[in-house]
């Protein structure tokens, strides 16, 4: 069978892209033929990875200078999406015709809508001979009457309608029933990862999601301090972006969580930051599915979830795979965190069922009962109905390569292109159009060339992947398919700030499956290094990656203080997409293992690596008029140190309205500088938020610069570096 899928904008994030994109791989690995028909395309390419045998078809495609965005009947409001769906406001004229016209001439033998507005097109306007399928993905209760009223007068021609929860499908069967259509439950498919699954040994709690009320978590964030107490050196990391995360960061400072709970940002590839915790920790006040639930229990975790009225309960057996607790009662959401947290042999017993119990989730499972049931009603569909002579397609190309009109474009597209594939013209052109926005006659143009630039970065040949694991001793093992690096293959990489480059043979894994290159813990100076794969006269292309697991570098306990000094190698994904290792190499360095903030002194505990013992601390005030602040330096528990910074003394000798001051170790005639380097986290100065610290005492007015703001403040921070730094703030 030929299945066709309509979705809103396959090109951009969400739960109802992946279950779409899971399920279509279920059916093409059962031999069907898959098309995705995205009403909108915004990016050049999608945020999610695809099968490649999975045809995907833009119907409006309104990236910049595209034909669309400047058709008048894009500005023209949709007649045939209610007014009350969700996206009403997205759709259009133009919008209109391309979804009635793409379904006419449509040669599906089924066509799958995924939200209320798109179900209806397709019952209105899907042929007769399809099978029309109408998928929901959200819940009953958010889809609005004047919506469901239209549900009651059009879904008559609908011939299976899939809700993914069983409760979900009762409450349409009651609140809105449609007699001649079958109302089932779909749940949504979690394929299993490459990754192998944690082992619940880590003190790590991940949540994942947008940060946005309905997900509540600020209320996670007050459990997780309930529970932390009894169970010291656990923290609990909260993946994904949103509104609320200002609100969030200044919560966990407020509560002195600051290093315990880290927002991460957002993360597309999710399995690799499941398998560095033991706990997965849902809070949403209500679900329409939980695809993060399977998720996290497809990677070995047990999960501590609310009880909403749907969702979870489908998914979590409780106290065999996870934790079930009461929507509104976040005393017992902390005490269920603590029953993880305390039991290592319950954790691990319930993260190995969680293993087991998810495999129901599968997209092959999943996707051969929905096969099963349209295989069904299109058998009975051409007893009935003939299906009609097939017809070529008007009008809707897939993946179009249309290119933006005009005869500057076309003169100026080999010099961009030039620019996007060369990586030293790339950051020159970039670093030199973004000093040009500070002008404004300028901003306009700046702004354009470097969305062209980023635009053909994107359109340039698709880079291979690669998998890159950290191994126990800490070296680094990067492989690929091994029809990739057959040959005379070499893995290059090439050191952003130096320009070091290091060349290495691929050689075939174990398996014969793979061709893998191993470095060593120390291999790489320091620096940002770009990995690059080398192929015959194929020339030298960047690696993505996909796979990243670097779970051994997670551990919250951080390395043990060495005589042989500090390397850290830590792979990680560019903000362009790209695998890169973030490496450091000290003879002598102070890891920060923590920092604790009161309103008079800021205290940092650290080990020690590297000959010698540190003398004192200093803290030096960054740029033209230098200063510096010596310290003591004395024992801590576990073989650690630690240095108190007073902020009186510190503030007294600030000199303008805003000063960083770095922070070095004396050790003989060397200055060692302090950081954090050996965990997982590259961006740590996004990650490790620390509070300002409010000076009560009054302002004295012996400053360079006058009147002195009513607030004096000073932040410890991570720099991009990763190095410890101060800020010390005396401006509103």
């Amino acid at each position: 069978m030929k299945f066709s899928f309509l979705v809103h904008n396959l090109y951009g994030v969400g739960g109802t892209n992946r279950a779409v994109l899971n399920l279509a791989t279920g059916l093409v690995e059962d031999g069907h033929t898959v098309e995705i028909a995205s009403v909108f395309r915004r990016l050049d390419r999608m945020m999610f990875d695809g099968d490649e045998r999975i045809t995907v078809v833009p119907l409006v495609d309104i990236r910049p200078r595209r034909p669309d965005r400047s058709d008048p009947q894009l500005r023209e409001p949709s007649t045939v999406i209610p007014t009350h769906e969700e996206f009403h406001q997205q759709y259009s004229r133009l919008t209109d015709e391309r979804m009635i016209r793409y379904l006419r001439h449509t040669d599906a033998d089924v066509v799958v809508g995924t939200r209320p507005g798109l179900n209806l097109v397709i019952a209105r306007h899907a042929p007769e001979h399809v099978v029309r399928v109408a998928q929901e993905h959200m819940t009953q209760d958010l889809i609005h009457q004047a919506v469901k009223a239209d549900i009651s007068r059009y879904y008559s021609r609908i011939d299976l309608a899939y809700t993914v929860s069983q409760a979900d499908a009762e409450a349409f069967r009651t609140g809105n029933p449609v007699p001649a259509t079958q109302v089932k439950a779909l749940a949504n498919s979690v394929p299993a990862s490459a990754i192998a699954p944690a082992d619940g040994r880590s003190r790590i709690i991940v949540a994942a999601g947008r940060l946005e009320p309905l997900k509540r978590y600020d209320q996670l964030i007050l459990a997780f301090a309930q529970a932390v107490r009894d169970c010291p050196g656990w923290t609990l990391r909260i993946y994904g972006d949103g509104d609320q995360r200002p609100g969030l960061a200044r919560l966990i400072r407020e509560l002195g969580l600051s290093g315990q709970v880290l927002l991460m940002g957002r993360r597309e590839d999710m399995a690799a930051e499941w398998v560095k915790g033991a706990v997965a920790a849902v809070s949403s006040q209500r679900e329409s599915f939980g695809m993060t639930i399977v998720e996290a229990m497809r990677l070995g975790l047990p999960v501590v979830s609310s009880d909403c009225p749907v969702g979870p309960r489908e998914i979590i057996t409780h106290g065999e795979d996870g934790l079930l607790v009461p929507t509104d009662d976040f005393g017992a959401y902390a005490d269920a965190l603590r029953v993880l947290m305390h039991n290592d042999e319950l954790r691990i017993r319930m993260g190995r069922m969680a293993v087991t119990n998810s495999a129901r989730f599968d997209p092959v499972h999943l996707a051969a009962q929905f096969a099963r049931d349209c295989a069904q009603v299109l058998a009975y569909r051409r007893s009935q109905v003939p299906r009609p002579r097939r017809v070529g397609r008007r009008g809707v190309t897939a993946e179009p390569t249309r290119r933006e009109a005009g005869l500057a474009r076309a003169l100026a597209d080999p010099v961009l292109r030039g620019i996007a594939g060369n990586e030293l013209a790339r950051r020159a052109s970039m670093g030199a159009l973004v000093r040009l926005t500070r002008i404004p006659r300028a901003r306009s143009t700046s702004t354009r060339l470097q969305s062209a630039i980023r635009r053909r970065i994107s359109e340039t040949q698709e880079a291979p992947v690669a998998d890159c694991l950290v191994l126990p001793d800490l070296g680094l093992r990067v492989s690929v398919d091994g029809s990739t690096g057959a040959g005379e293959a070499c893995v290059v990489l090439s050191n952003r700030d130096t320009r070091e480059v290091l060349r290495t043979p691929l050689v075939p894994s174990p398996d014969g499956t793979r061709a893998e290159v191993s470095l060593d813990a120390g291999a790489l100076s320091e620096g940002r290094w770009n990995i690059f794969l080398t192929e015959g006269n194929k020339g030298r292309r960047r690696l993505r990656p996909q796979r990243v697991d670097c779970r051994v570098l997670s551990g919250v306990a951080g390395p043990p203080g060495d005589r042989a000094g500090l390397s850290a190698q830590v792979p990680y994904q560019t903000a362009d997409g790209f695998l890169a290792i973030r490496s450091w190499v000290r003879a002598r360095h102070a890891e920060v293992r923590r920092i604790a903030v009161d309103g008079t002194a800021v205290t940092v505990t650290f080990t020690w690596h590297g000959p010698g013992e540190p003398e004192q601390a200093v803290l030096r005030r960054r740029g033209d008029a230098p200063e510096s602040l010596s310290l003591p330096v004395g024992p801590a528990p576990q073989g650690q140190l630690s240095m108190v910074v007073p902020l009186t003394p510190l503030t007294d000798l600030r000199l303008g309205r805003y000063e960083d001051w770095d922070v070095y170790l004396r050790c003989g005639s060397d200055e060692v500088r302090m950081g954090r380097f050996a965990d997982d986290v590259v961006d740590k100065k996004r990650a490790y938020s620390y509070p300002e610290i409010d000076l009560t005492r009054p302002v004295p007015l012996d400053l360079v610069e006058e009147d002195p703001a009513p607030r004096l403040r000073v932040r410890p921070y991570y720099t991009i570096d990763s190095e410890l730094s101060f800020a010390i703030i005396d401006r509103p």
